[in-house]
C-alpha cells in the first residue's frame, strides 16, 4: 500500500495486478485511489477454475499456488460492482486469438458472477 499510495500521490497511475476476491482486499485499494483523486477500475476476469489449475501447475517454485490456495480464493471471489466504490467495472475475456475482449460489465448486484 505505500508503494501505491506514494505512486498515487506523484500523480502517476496505479495497476494492481492481483487476485483481489473480495472488498475486504480491494476496499483499502479503492479508498486509496478515491483520496488521491484517481479514477479507480476494476477488471473482472470471470473465474475459470480449470484453466487456473492449468495455468498454475505450470508454475514452479514460489510461483506455484498449492490447488488448495487457489480453490479457497474461488470460494471468496466476489464480483466488483460500481456500488463497491469503483468508478468503472470491465469485463474481461479472452478472444480466441491471444488477446482480449474488455466490455463494461452488465449491471448486476454484489452476488453476481461471471
Amino acid at each position: 500500500m505505500r508503494l501505491i499510495e506514494e505512486a498515487l500521490a506523484g500523480g502517476r497511475s496505479v495497476a494492481v495486478d492481483n487476485t483481489n476476491p473480495s472488498p475486504d482486499e480491494w476496499g483499502p485499494l479503492v479508498a486509496a485511489g478515491h483520496a488521491y483523486g484517481a479514477a479507480v477500475v476494476a477488471y473482472w476476469f470471470p473465474p475459470d477454475l480449470a484453466g487456473s489449475l492449468r495455468r498454475n501447475a505450470a508454475r514452479t517454485g514460489r510461483d506455484r499456488v498449492p490447488d488448495v490456495g487457489v480453490r479457497a480464493t474461488l470460494r471468496r471471489l466476489r464480483r466488483p460492482t460500481r456500488e463497491d466504490g469503483f468508478d468503472a467495472v470491465l469485463d474481461v475475456r479472452f478472444d480466441g486469438r491471444g488477446g482480449f475482449d474488455v466490455r463494461p460489465a452488465p449491471a448486476g448486484g454484489p452476488a453476481a458472477r461471471g
